[in-house]
């Protein structure tokens, strides 16, 4: 009988697809997330993203290097992990 993959395997396999398909996934986790509500952004981080996005478009050949970008995922990370080791 097989066990289920504990949430770090699936990590792994997931680690391990081209970064095409890893986009897929987390988009697809994303906009599950927010259609069934589990998933709300603030007011705050909305107002970013927007501005992130108008300064993209007005600026089309600047934007975040690899480093940063990485960086801000890993800090989002320890973020959620933080939040749900509280409780």
């Amino acid at each position: 009988m097989n066990k289920p993959a504990t949430p770090d395997e699936v990590l792994e396999q997931i680690r391990a697809m081209p970064v095409a398909d890893r986009d897929y996934v987390e988009a697809e986790l994303l906009r599950e997330a927010f259609e069934t509500g589990r998933r709300q952004e603030s007011d705050a981080l909305r107002e970013e993203i927007v501005r992130r996005a108008k300064n993209a478009l007005a600026h089309p050949g600047e934007g975040y290097t690899l480093d940063e970008t990485i960086a801000g995922a890993r800090a989002a990370v320890a973020t959620v992990r933080e939040r749900k080791s509280r409780g």
